[in-house]
């Protein structure tokens, strides 16, 4: 009770100063001081939340219900590709898909975000697309409504208005994602196009977005994303996902037609996420900049970022995906886990994966998260309700089930997981992932239904969907000596050199 006690006047002292994005609740507290900050600045916060909002639902669309969702898409339909018609050479779009929910509520996360894609500058090259929604408080400083979803460009006067008709829309729904690809495609069609989503994220079972003006239970799925995309008939140069665990095989292998590339995370994400000055800023001078060199500094700036920032950051990890690889990433994947299906079986992997340096204790680095996550875990034999870990998600690092399971079919998938990541880097704390993990829904029903419906509506096999279930009932009792295998491994990991077939774009 002492500790306990301990812990909770501690907490009340650091509250106002640590918030993760995917990876812990909000107390209030976060949203607090962030608002009591707002009102010391040139803005009168007090004006700034309108109690007679309406916050209903849009009716632009009429929208199907969730539990009678079917796929829109075909996926062994085949698509063909093509520069949009009116695009000029050298043009890029980049979509943003800004759902801020509690992010921006509790902490102005979504707000900042923009300010920083603001400081790159403007370039008439680059048309840079937001869509605000799913939000119940959005700061008062850029003006984004919360009443209502609007969609924004960046131009030479800093952020321009450009649809303010469209409603409280749904960031969970198929149609949402669709309507605002087509938009883009049809008022600003590019040569290259570039889609980001901005939200929480819960790998291939949950999804991408929590709207706040939504049940908790609905997300944008895996699957749902895709069939927006091909309902457009559109190919996009890379899909960058600012959210937590979205760095997963399945995924991966969904947008493989979607995209030639995909940036992802596969931990959970600082409420730092991205940052995005830099990179727009070379987007902007030289729009053909290849996908490697830009995704470089993206990757790059966010390890730094949350290196340097002992307050807001946290352990971080982020890497470039070749689409094109992952086909043969999926095959060297089945044979493997066909192959050791017992070995897999016999242990949870996701939740050791969590013991070589991801559980509760503070990291080697000081920083306020990770002595509230600390904290709020309480004593060691309890678990916290507060605190989200790798495993609760089934997160299971690829390359180390490689290293560890010896097979014949090791090698295969070392080699394979290799060839699909082109550039990876992590915080010196969060070494003991690889860039792209596996869902194995060990002992949770829940996930694997969630899991699995994803799975058959973006054309996976049934053989495997019903290979997993068999970890739903695992008996998990061995457990296995790690070692400081994530270090050593690291340490030959090194940079990727660039493919020969990556270079400059040619418009």
């Amino acid at each position: 009770m002492k500790k306990y006690c301990l812990n909770i006047i501690t907490l009340i002292i650091i509250g106002s100063v640590s918030l993760s994005g995917c990876s812990a609740a909000f107390f209030g507290l976060p949203g607090l001081f962030y608002e009591t900050a707002e009102s010391l600045s040139e803005m009168d916060l007090s004006e700034s939340i309108d109690l007679e909002y309406d916050y209903s639902q849009s009716d632009i669309w009429s929208w199907p219900d969730t539990d009678d969702y079917t796929p829109t898409f075909d996926p062994d339909e085949e698509y063909t590709y093509e520069t949009p018609e009116g695009a000029i050479d050298g043009s890029v779009t980049v979509f943003v898909y800004m759902n801020g929910s509690t992010l921006e509520t509790e902490a102005g996360c979504a707000t900042r975000d923009i300010k920083e894609m603001l400081e790159a500058g403007y370039s008439e090259n680059v048309n840079v697309l937001i869509q605000t929604m799913g939000t119940k408080y959005w700061s008062k400083s850029l003006g984004i409504a919360s009443d209502r979803s609007q969609t924004y460009i960046i131009g030479e006067d800093g952020l321009e208005l450009i649809r303010d008709n469209l409603g409280q829309l749904d960031c969970t729904r198929e149609e949402t994602l669709r309507e605002f690809i087509e938009f883009g495609t049809k008022e600003y069609p590019a040569a290259r196009n570039i889609l980001l989503f901005w939200d929480h994220g819960g790998g291939p079972a949950y999804g991408f977005g929590w709207d706040e003006f939504q049940p908790e239970y609905e997300f944008l799925g895996i699957d749902k994303i895709v069939g927006a995309i091909k309902q457009n008939n559109m190919h996009f140069d890379f899909i960058g996902m600012d959210c937590c665990i979205m760095s997963c095989l399945e995924i991966a292998y969904a947008l493989r037609d979607c995209c030639d590339y995909s940036v992802l995370s596969e931990d959970f994400e600082s409420e730092l996420g991205w940052y995005y000055t830099d990179w727009m800023s070379a987007l902007y001078k030289e729009p053909s900049i290849s996908t490697y060199e830009l995704s470089e500094i993206i990757i790059d700036d966010m390890i730094r970022t949350n290196e340097e920032d002992h307050l807001k950051g946290d352990r971080s990890i982020l890497a470039l995906i070749d689409e094109s690889r992952v086909d043969d990433l999926w095959k060297a994947w089945l044979d493997f886990a066909y192959d050791n299906q017992d070995a897999l079986l016999s242990t949870n992997f996701s939740q050791e994966m969590e013991g070589t340096g991801k559980g509760r204790d503070l990291s080697k680095r000081f920083k306020a998260g990770a002595l509230l996550n600390y904290l709020l875990a309480g004593d060691d034999d309890e678990e916290s309700e507060y605190y989200d870990y790798l495993y609760d998600y089934c997160v299971t690092d690829l390359m180390g089930l490689a290293q560890i399971i010896d097979s014949d079919t090791s090698q295969a998938l070392i080699d394979a997981v290799k060839n699909v990541l082109l550039y990876v880097n992590a915080t010196e704390d969060d070494q003991s992932l690889t860039g792209i993990s596996v869902t194995l829904p060990y002992g949770d029903y829940d996930l694997y239904g969630d899991l699995k419906r994803m799975l058959k509506n973006c054309g996976f096999g049934s053989d495997y969907i019903e290979w997993l279930k068999g970890f739903c009932s695992a008996e998990t009792g061995e457990r296995y000596n790690w070692g400081s295998w994530g270090d050593d491994f690291w340490g030959d990991w090194g940079n990727f050199e660039m493919p020969d077939y990556m270079g400059e774009w040619d418009f």
